[in-house]
């Protein structure tokens, strides 16, 4: 019988273990630390529950058949599909147009810059081979959407740089709608058509009573004795025919080795037998991310907080990405009369952000938060 063994317990460490253990494959997966789930964390503390990593998940159909499959359904949470989500565009909040009513009227497009979303269907485009987000969306939707609505987009969701980013790796969808059909516009319609013949769905964005992290712990448990935590991999290479990977409690052997850990880890255990993967590896940026959760008495806010949370047009006198409005998105994030706001600082926009001391952190963010509008 073959043997998996998979480096990294984060949600893909997992899923891919849940994988193979029902594919019949004997598997062990080795995570470093005590908790699973990589970036999703989930901390209570003083009456608030915090999310250090994700905050929510959309619930695609394989998403809530994992969910089943671990009997979290119960526990589910999800959002207000009607909830809105705001852009800070020079110091005032707009709230994103999600209806063509919306797009018509909302302040955060000039006359032209509608203009040019709603010709859209027509332009006759040939793709290049390779684009960059922002070069894709400006050349079919115009610069505005582009700068107003994409790139504080990919900043707040990606922590990446629209610039920087594949457009065909990062918005698969919209890539394939032009290639197949000439137009986003068209093939978001058709798309949206499409899925509701195929019935309802869950709308809004799922979490758990207890966080995020809710998720990742009951894929661990349901992988038994195939999830080794605090087992930390030192090293692997062949070993006649097969991989010898040695861990801090002894060495396995196995057929194949799933490397589900960061980037940078995954190059320094390839590198010493294959220096070329390692050298790809080691070259894939990972920027770093500064998460702070901010809290308030709710009588104390200019006005209630109602929404998602909003994003931050890129701007050189800004330095947070966004935000999102915890207590407002599901209850039990904070105690009563209590506001939480979850901030996000750094990225490829300002890799050096997450370097700075709590409390420079902590100005910055309440600077940037006072100074968009959002609601101190």
């Amino acid at each position: 019988m073959s043997r998996t063994v998979i480096i990294g317990g984060g949600m893909a460490g997992l899923t891919a273990a849940l994988a193979r253990v029902r594919a019949g494959v004997e598997t062990i997966l080795l995570e470093r630390s005590e908790e699973p789930g990589g970036v999703v964390r989930t901390v209570r503390r003083g009456g608030y529950l915090l999310e250090a990593g994700p905050n929510t998940v959309r619930p695609v159909p394989e998403l809530l058949a994992l969910v089943e499959r671990v009997g979290l359904q119960a526990e589910m949470l999800v959002s207000d599909p009607r909830l809105p989500r705001y852009v800070d565009f020079r110091g005032r909040l707009h709230a994103l147009p999600m209806s063509p009513l919306a797009l018509v009227t909302t302040p955060l497009l000039s006359v032209s810059g509608k203009l040019r979303l709603a010709a859209e269907p027509f332009r006759r485009d040939t793709p290049p081979a390779a684009e960059t987000v922002h070069d894709f969306f400006a050349r079919r939707l115009g610069p505005e959407i582009a700068e107003r609505v994409v790139a504080p987009f990919v900043s707040g969701i990606f922590a990446g740089d629209s610039r920087e980013l594949s457009a065909r790796d990062a918005f698969p969808a919209p890539a394939r709608w032009e290639r197949e059909g000439g137009s986003i516009l068209l093939g978001a319609i058709r798309e949206a058509r499409g899925r509701r013949e195929r019935g309802p769905r869950v709308r809004g964005l799922l979490s758990f009573r207890e966080g995020l992290a809710s998720l990742p712990r009951a894929m661990a448990n349901a992988l038994a004795g195939a999830y080794r935590s605090g087992t930390a991999v030192e090293r692997i290479g062949p070993a006649a025919g097969r991989f010898a990977v040695r861990h801090s409690g002894g060495e396995i052997e196995a057929d194949e080795v799933i490397l589900a850990a960061s980037a940078s880890e995954s190059a320094e255990l390839v590198r010493p037998f294959a220096p070329e993967a390692g050298a790809a590896l080691a070259s894939l940026p990972q920027p770093p991310l500064a998460v702070l959760h901010l809290a308030w008495p709710a009588a104390s806010l200019r006005r209630p907080l109602e929404g998602f949370g909003h994003l931050v047009v890129p701007d050189a006198s800004r330095r947070i990405l966004g935000a999102v409005w915890s207590s407002s998105l599901f209850p039990g994030r904070a105690p009563e009369g209590r506001a939480l706001l979850t901030v996000f600082l750094g990225g490829a926009r300002d890799p050096d952000a997450p370097a700075l001391s709590d409390s420079r952190l902590v100005d910055l963010a309440t600077r940037d938060l006072e100074a968009g509008s959002t609601q101190l």
